[in-house]
Protein backbone atom coordinates (compact mmCIF):
# COMPACT_ATOMS: atom_id res chain seq x y z
CA UNK A 1 0.00 0.00 0.00
CA UNK A 2 1.76 3.58 -1.03
CA UNK A 3 1.76 6.33 1.39
CA UNK A 4 -0.99 8.97 0.20
CA UNK A 5 0.52 12.44 -0.93
CA UNK A 6 1.05 15.53 1.48
CA UNK A 7 0.65 18.70 0.30
CA UNK A 8 1.01 21.92 2.64
CA UNK A 9 0.07 25.24 2.21
CA UNK A 10 -1.03 28.64 3.73
CA UNK A 11 -3.97 28.26 5.89
CA UNK A 12 -7.74 29.91 4.06
CA UNK A 13 -10.08 31.56 5.71
CA UNK A 14 -12.37 28.14 4.36
CA UNK A 15 -10.17 26.29 6.54
CA UNK A 16 -12.06 27.22 9.39
CA UNK A 17 -14.20 24.39 10.21
CA UNK A 18 -11.09 21.87 10.26
CA UNK A 19 -8.97 24.33 12.31
CA UNK A 20 -11.87 24.88 14.80
CA UNK A 21 -12.10 20.95 14.97
CA UNK A 22 -8.38 20.59 15.28
CA UNK A 23 -8.27 23.51 18.20
CA UNK A 24 -10.85 21.35 19.98
CA UNK A 25 -8.94 17.91 19.43
CA UNK A 26 -6.02 19.63 20.98
CA UNK A 27 -7.97 21.15 24.31
CA UNK A 28 -9.19 17.24 24.29
CA UNK A 29 -5.65 15.89 24.38
CA UNK A 30 -4.71 18.68 27.02
CA UNK A 31 -7.19 17.16 29.40
CA UNK A 32 -6.15 18.52 33.01
CA UNK A 33 -4.53 21.26 31.21
CA UNK A 34 -7.48 22.47 29.44
CA UNK A 35 -8.43 24.90 31.73
CA UNK A 36 -5.31 27.02 31.07
CA UNK A 37 -5.90 26.90 27.05
CA UNK A 38 -8.64 29.16 26.46
CA UNK A 39 -11.52 28.46 24.36
CA UNK A 40 -11.28 29.69 20.65
CA UNK A 41 -14.74 31.16 18.94
CA UNK A 42 -14.39 31.12 15.51
CA UNK A 43 -14.49 35.09 14.89
CA UNK A 44 -11.13 34.97 17.41
CA UNK A 45 -9.96 32.39 15.45
CA UNK A 46 -10.43 34.28 11.91
CA UNK A 47 -8.67 37.40 13.27
CA UNK A 48 -5.82 35.73 14.78
CA UNK A 49 -5.27 33.88 10.99
CA UNK A 50 -5.55 37.28 9.34
CA UNK A 51 -3.14 38.41 11.59
CA UNK A 52 -0.48 35.90 11.11
CA UNK A 53 -0.78 36.46 7.19
CA UNK A 54 -0.24 40.18 7.89
CA UNK A 55 2.75 39.16 9.84
CA UNK A 56 5.87 38.68 7.51
CA UNK A 57 7.56 36.48 10.65
CA UNK A 58 4.96 34.26 10.62
CA UNK A 59 3.18 31.50 8.98
CA UNK A 60 -0.06 29.26 9.52
CA UNK A 61 0.17 26.25 7.92
CA UNK A 62 -2.21 23.36 6.67
CA UNK A 63 -1.10 20.06 5.38
CA UNK A 64 -4.21 18.29 3.11
CA UNK A 65 -4.29 14.76 1.77
CA UNK A 66 -6.37 14.52 -1.16
CA UNK A 67 -7.58 18.03 -0.48
CA UNK A 68 -9.07 17.04 2.41
CA UNK A 69 -7.45 19.23 5.76
CA UNK A 70 -5.40 16.83 7.83
CA UNK A 71 -3.12 18.72 9.73
CA UNK A 72 -2.01 22.06 10.69
CA UNK A 73 1.02 24.48 12.20
CA UNK A 74 1.93 27.98 13.23
CA UNK A 75 5.11 29.17 12.91
CA UNK A 76 7.06 32.00 13.72
CA UNK A 77 10.78 33.06 12.99
CA UNK A 78 12.51 34.96 16.40
CA UNK A 79 15.39 34.87 18.27
CA UNK A 80 15.82 31.52 19.97
CA UNK A 81 15.27 32.81 23.11
CA UNK A 82 14.91 36.35 24.45
CA UNK A 83 18.84 37.89 24.57
CA UNK A 84 19.97 35.54 22.07
CA UNK A 85 21.43 36.26 18.50
CA UNK A 86 20.63 33.09 17.17
CA UNK A 87 17.44 32.89 14.87
CA UNK A 88 15.16 30.29 15.31
CA UNK A 89 11.62 28.80 13.64
CA UNK A 90 9.23 28.21 16.54
CA UNK A 91 6.30 25.68 16.04
CA UNK A 92 2.99 26.58 17.61
CA UNK A 93 -0.07 24.45 17.34
CA UNK A 94 1.17 21.34 15.27
CA UNK A 95 -1.69 18.59 15.18
CA UNK A 96 -2.62 15.71 12.69
CA UNK A 97 -6.56 15.54 13.00
CA UNK A 98 -7.65 12.02 14.18
CA UNK A 99 -7.46 9.10 11.13
CA UNK A 100 -4.87 10.62 9.69
CA UNK A 101 -1.35 10.27 11.74
CA UNK A 102 1.45 8.07 10.68
CA UNK A 103 0.80 9.50 6.73
CA UNK A 104 4.10 11.83 7.39
CA UNK A 105 1.64 14.99 7.92
CA UNK A 106 3.82 15.90 10.84
CA UNK A 107 7.01 15.26 8.78
CA UNK A 108 5.48 17.40 6.15
CA UNK A 109 4.48 20.34 8.46
CA UNK A 110 7.90 19.98 9.76
CA UNK A 111 9.95 19.89 6.40
CA UNK A 112 7.76 23.39 5.75
CA UNK A 113 9.95 24.69 9.38
CA UNK A 114 12.94 23.69 7.68
CA UNK A 115 12.14 25.55 4.53
CA UNK A 116 11.19 28.65 6.43
CA UNK A 117 14.77 28.24 8.61
CA UNK A 118 16.52 28.44 5.40
CA UNK A 119 14.92 31.38 4.17
CA UNK A 120 15.03 33.15 6.96
CA UNK A 121 18.78 32.24 8.05
CA UNK A 122 17.38 30.17 11.21
CA UNK A 123 19.69 27.92 12.97
CA UNK A 124 17.44 25.64 14.58
CA UNK A 125 13.16 24.95 14.89
CA UNK A 126 11.48 24.98 18.47
CA UNK A 127 8.71 23.34 19.45
CA UNK A 128 6.45 23.20 23.11
CA UNK A 129 4.87 19.60 23.61
CA UNK A 130 2.62 18.84 26.73
CA UNK A 131 4.26 16.36 28.91
CA UNK A 132 1.43 14.01 29.35
CA UNK A 133 1.89 13.50 25.47
CA UNK A 134 4.08 10.61 25.17
CA UNK A 135 3.73 9.68 21.81
CA UNK A 136 4.14 13.46 20.48
CA UNK A 137 7.15 13.72 22.95
CA UNK A 138 8.65 10.65 21.38
CA UNK A 139 7.84 11.96 17.41
CA UNK A 140 9.57 15.02 18.30
CA UNK A 141 12.64 12.98 20.08
CA UNK A 142 13.09 10.29 16.73
CA UNK A 143 13.75 13.58 14.36
CA UNK A 144 16.11 14.99 17.12
CA UNK A 145 14.21 17.47 18.69
CA UNK A 146 15.34 17.30 22.11
CA UNK A 147 14.30 18.91 26.09
CA UNK A 148 15.75 22.57 26.39
CA UNK A 149 13.76 24.03 28.90
CA UNK A 150 10.29 23.53 31.04
CA UNK A 151 7.48 25.84 30.48
CA UNK A 152 5.73 26.47 33.45
CA UNK A 153 2.19 28.76 33.58
CA UNK A 154 -0.40 30.11 36.16
CA UNK A 155 -3.31 32.15 35.93
CA UNK A 156 -2.65 35.56 36.91
CA UNK A 157 -4.89 35.37 39.88
CA UNK A 158 -3.77 32.33 41.46
CA UNK A 159 0.15 34.05 41.71
CA UNK A 160 -1.44 36.99 43.21
CA UNK A 161 -2.88 34.85 45.65
CA UNK A 162 0.15 33.23 46.33
CA UNK A 163 2.55 36.13 45.85
CA UNK A 164 0.23 38.08 48.35
CA UNK A 165 0.97 34.79 51.16
CA UNK A 166 -2.87 33.97 50.91
CA UNK A 167 -3.19 30.17 52.32
CA UNK A 168 -6.94 29.53 50.73
CA UNK A 169 -5.13 27.30 48.25
CA UNK A 170 -7.01 25.16 46.56
CA UNK A 171 -9.14 21.50 47.88
CA UNK A 172 -6.28 19.57 46.73
CA UNK A 173 -3.66 21.86 48.67
CA UNK A 174 -5.69 21.54 52.02
CA UNK A 175 -5.90 17.51 51.45
CA UNK A 176 -2.20 17.07 50.48
CA UNK A 177 -1.45 19.46 53.55
CA UNK A 178 -3.51 17.41 55.43
CA UNK A 179 -2.22 14.01 54.39
CA UNK A 180 1.19 15.07 55.36
CA UNK A 181 0.28 16.14 58.65
CA UNK A 182 -1.44 12.87 59.16
CA UNK A 183 1.79 10.79 58.03
CA UNK A 184 3.29 12.90 60.95
CA UNK A 185 0.98 12.34 63.47
CA UNK A 186 1.47 8.35 62.67
CA UNK A 187 4.80 8.53 62.76
CA UNK A 188 5.34 10.63 65.93
CA UNK A 189 2.49 8.11 67.54
CA UNK A 190 4.63 5.11 66.59
CA UNK A 191 7.75 6.27 68.00
CA UNK A 192 6.30 6.65 71.25
CA UNK A 193 4.55 3.14 70.73
CA UNK A 194 8.30 1.84 70.43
Amino acid sequence: MTRPSVAVRDARDEDLAALMQMWDEMREMGSRLERVIPPSAEQGVLERLEAVTQDPRSRALVATIDDEVAGMALFTVTSYAPLFDQRAVHAHYLHVRDGFRRMGVGKALLAAAVALADESGAEHVVTSVLPQMRETQRFYARLGFSPVVVRRSVPVNALRRRLAGGTSGTLADHLVARRRTLRRVRAAVARTAD
